[in-house]
């Protein structure tokens, strides 16, 4: 497996991320542990986690995914080799709200750090914008963690384009960490403008264009829309019924025929020839599943072939600084 580059901080990440989400919970424990080995022994090393994941479920009042995940990895005797992604704010154990009060960063990044058995986290996320705290209070609270170095890196999950702007500009005047990548909702498909998915935001052209111009890296979660580029019992959301989504459609399960792949590896293969640093979160509950993803990063598009996936509609805007 191939890497790409993580923001502007000159390190490197796997080019498919491994989302961990159920990991330890409705995926027991023994597919779990084979899910991660499987992708671990495929070259990947980059592992996104949450410190709510599956906590809006019945049953599950902790995340298990961060348990899971370092009990693996402890296990595995892995953590000098592998990059490690959480995520704080969106509902976090004991608050049944989105926060991102400083002192609620500090002591979820304490919590994350515990449940998951390391002394550092690689990659940190708001996990969700919140306007009721002054971002120039939470980018200092993750400015301090970082500078404590109990996390190196920091992201930005389902933010509008203007407020990672705004985060990073208050960071550079003030010489703190800025957010080096986003995770929105992002797939070949693009949903309808006013379509609604809870708290996941889509990606925007404004969300494309600022990350391509500032070098941050686009993270998407949901790349594959749980799998309805190719499989039958996955349609696809009403949110994403649209005449364009159907005409991409129909050429993603074309190219999937010509190369003899699922239609979802076709999906994030296309994601993997971005000319924009673009690192798909893939998600699975089988084995089968992630080993039919991982056939995206052996995919080679033609000229031809991008041409017909990008031609039907695509994010950002074209030639924009000319608009």
């Amino acid at each position: 497996m191939e890497t790409t580059l993580l923001g502007q901080t000159g390190e490197s990440v796997s080019e498919l991320a491994l989302g961990t989400i159920y990991f330890g919970s409705t995926i027991d424990a023994e597919t779990s542990a084979d899910i991660l080995d499987t992708y671990y022994e495929a070259g990947g090393r980059f592992f996104d986690s949450a410190n709510n994941y599956p906590t809006w479920l019945d049953g599950y009042d902790e995340p298990e995914s961060e348990y899971f995940l370092g009990e693996w990895i402890e296990e595995r005797g892995v953590r000098e080799n592998v990059t490690v992604a959480t995520k704080v704010g969106f509902n976090p154990p004991h608050l049944k709200e989105r926060s991102l009060d400083p002192d609620l960063i500090r002591r979820s990044v304490d919590e994350s750090l515990d449940r998951l058995g390391i002394e550092t986290i690689d990659l940190l996320y708001a996990h969700v914008d919140d306007p009721d705290t002054p971002q120039t209070a939470y980018m200092e609270a993750f400015a301090d963690v970082v500078e404590a170095e109990k996390v190196r890196h920091l992201g930005a999950s389902n933010f509008p384009a203007w407020r990672v702007a705004r985060a990073n500009r208050i960071a550079a005047d003030s010489g703190w960490s800025r957010f080096e990548c986003v995770q929105p909702r992002f797939s070949y498909l693009i949903p309808d403008r006013d379509a609604g998915f809870g708290g996941q935001l889509p990606a925007t052209d404004e969300l494309v264009d600022y990350c391509n111009q500032h070098d941050l890296t686009l993270l998407p979660y949901s790349p594959t829309l749980q799998g309805a580029y190719g499989r039958d019992d996955r349609p696809i959301s009403e949110g994403y019924v649209r005449s364009e989504n159907r005409l991409k459609m129909e050429v993603t399960e074309d190219l999937a025929e010509r190369k003899g792949v699922d239609g979802n590896a076709v999906a994030l293969a296309w994601m993997l020839a971005r000319d924009q640093f673009t690192v798909p979160i893939i998600g699975c509950s089988t084995v089968e599943q992630l080993e039919a993803n991982l056939e995206a990063a052996a995919i080679d598009f033609t000229d031809a072939e991008r041409e017909r996936l990008d031609a039907i509609e695509s994010y950002g805007f074209d030639e924009w600084d000319l608009r």
